[in-house]
Order: C-alpha cells, then structure tokens, then sequence
C-alpha cells in the first residue's frame, strides 16, 4: 500500500540520509545504464573509482513511472581502468516490494571531441532476469559548450532496442558549485516490447553538484517527463505519463 504524503516525504529523507551515512557513499542518477560515467577521468590517470547513494522520488525508466509513484533507493560502484569500465549497481524501494540488481562492463574511446562506449549488462528482477548490450557517443564539439550524446541499448529478453538522444550544457557558477541542464528525447524499438513503437518520451532535467572535498560531492537533479504517443490499450503503455520526479545523492572518489 503506498504511503501518505507526509510519511512518503519522512521516509525520503530518512532512507536518504540512512543509506549515505551506513554506506559512506552517491548515485550518478538511479538509471545511469552504462559503466561509462567518469571515463575521461579513468583515461587519462589509471584506475578511477566512484561510489555512489542516492535517493529518487520516482523510478523513471524508459519515459516510464516504473513503480506508479514510489521512490527508489540506489547505490552504486563505478570502476575505469584505461579504457574498460565496470560497474555494480543495487537498488531498492523504501515504498514497496521491489528489489533490481545489474552488473556491468564496458569499453570507451577517446577520439578527438568525441567520447565512443559499448557495454554489457546483467540486469535482475524481483521474479526475471534479463542481459542487454548498449552503444553510445558523446560529441562535445558544438557551439556554446553543449554536448550532444546518443545511447541505444538492446534487451535479449524483450528482442528489441531503446534509443535516447539528449543535449546538455555544464555551467560553474561558483567554485565547486555546477548546474547542468538537458533535453532528452526518447524512442521505443520494442525494447518495451507490449508498449507502443515510434517516439516515446520528451524530459527536461536540471542537476547539480557540490563538492564538498576533493573526493566527497554532494548531488541533485529536478527532471520533468513527458509521454507521447501513449496507448491507453496497451499494457506497456499503462505507466508512461507526465512527471515529475527529482533525487539527492552523495558521490565518494578514490
């Protein structure tokens, strides 16, 4: 049964708190796919190590409100050495019955303003389980310091492929103080496979971070979604909406 309104926004705080404190660690948003975050790093110094905590009002995937209104704890660790990358990631929510596990290795080049990535993912469910490979790119060379990036990842169990393009621009407005904002847009290619086909959601998200120390940021991110093309008669379909969701998280660097 969900919970109230006052209880939800208690149990927010307090599972935030808890689970960065009892796990000395951060995020980089719950839905981080691919073990590529932090590659430039791991590139250009050796081994590079994150581990992340977080808390998400909602758990956002795929254009979808994937657990009808109820938060989502998640807790991650994040390596790169050279070019490979992998990672671990937990999450569970404070609201229900619902636990989801992944594991994660990927490769990453460097080629001039470009950022290239290819991954593989063990994904596990409460009552399933399911394998997935992704491509991405990021290209930083445009105008205004924007970045432009394009993922696409494709699931063994549904047969079928997910795309996202999103654009995004980091702003410094004070030492160890950063703002970024995005566009995303999504599309279905039967990766929710008894959802619609075709253009699937549009957000807008604001994130930032704060550094604490050297090793110790602090973030948080506002993102707003919305659905298109949603058919009511299908059940894939049942969860794709208009909202908004945000999180905090806590992000420790070795």
């Amino acid at each position: 049964m969900a919970l109230s309104s006052h209880k939800k926004i208690s149990c927010f705080l307090s599972v935030f708190f808890c689970t960065a404190l009892s796990a000395t660690a951060h995020e980089p948003e719950a839905q981080t796919r691919f073990g590529h975050a932090h590659t430039h790093d791991a590139i250009n110094k050796g081994m590079d190590v994150h581990f992340h905590t977080a808390i998400e009002s909602r758990y956002s995937l795929e254009g979808r409100d994937s657990l009808n209104g109820d938060a989502i704890s998640a807790t991650n660790l994040d390596l790169g050495w050279g070019r490979f990358t992998g990672g671990l990631w937990y999450g569970w929510s404070p609201d229900q019955d619902y636990e989801e596990s992944r594991i994660t290795l990927g490769l990453t080049e460097q080629l001039g303003d470009f950022e290239l990535y290819a991954s593989y993912t063990y994904l596990k469910f409460p009552e399933s389980d399911d394998n997935e490979v992704g491509v991405g790119g990021v290209w930083s060379g445009l105008p205004l310091q924007l970045d432009v990036a394009l993922d696409a990842y494709y699931s063994f169990d549904a047969d079928g492929a997910f795309w996202e393009l999103s654009l995004s621009r980091a702003v410094e407005v004070s030492e160890g103080l950063t703002f970024t904002g995005a566009g995303m847009f999504g599309v279905n290619d039967g990766y929710v496979s008894d959802g619609h086909s075709g253009a699937n959601h549009l957000g807008l998200r604001l994130g930032s971070e704060y550094s604490l120390s050297e090793s110790l940021t602090i973030t948080g991110h506002a993102t707003y979604s919305w659905a298109l093309q949603r058919n009511s008669r299908l059940a894939g379909d049942e969860q794709l909406a208009d909202f908004f969701h945000g999180g905090l998280g806590l992000e420790w660097a070795f």
